[in-house]
């Protein structure tokens, strides 16, 4: 797995999408760059999806068990927006990804948000106070185990 090609395919994607959330239903072009987007995102499933797939498995398993893991792209963003604070990263609507019960030792479920995120891709976890990172292809055997945050 070449963790270049996976950045630079996602990136491609969310260019598509940002490009797709520019437009209007009615633009001519709308869609022409939806196919070309659902196309993107078949091809990207299946190039990645089973790499993937057996992360997010291994996530839902630690923190989700019992909810369904989908396919990757079912975790994006429905835009990213270039950042002004930081080059090369993104930022985006924290309501953004799949809700989730994240399960804690001792702790009630917590309703959270699981999101793919680019520059590296990685998962992150929203859980109202935060975002916290769960896995990053810079370092991919690497799960992180997110943390409630204490609340003054």
């Amino acid at each position: 797995m070449k963790k270049d090609s996976l950045d630079q395919d996602f990136m491609a994607l969310i260019a598509l999408r940002n490009q797709l959330v520019g437009l209007n239903y009615s633009d001519p072009t709308y869609d022409e760059v939806e196919d070309a987007m659902t196309d993107a995102e078949d091809a990207f499933n299946q190039e990645y999806g089973s790499y993937l797939e057996a992360k997010l498995q291994k996530i839902h398993e630690a923190h989700f068990p019992g909810q369904e893991v989908l396919l990757p792209t079912a975790y994006m963003a429905s835009g990213y927006n270039e950042s002004v604070i930081e080059e090369g990263s993104y930022e985006l609507p924290m309501d953004e990804g799949i809700l989730v019960g994240w399960e804690t030792a001792g702790q009630p479920a917590r309703r959270a948000k699981l999101v793919l995120v680019p520059s590296p891709l990685r998962f992150m976890l929203f859980d109202g106070e935060g975002l916290q990172l769960l896995w990053s292809n810079e370092e991919e055997d690497l799960f992180h185990t997110p943390q409630i945050q204490d609340v003054p």
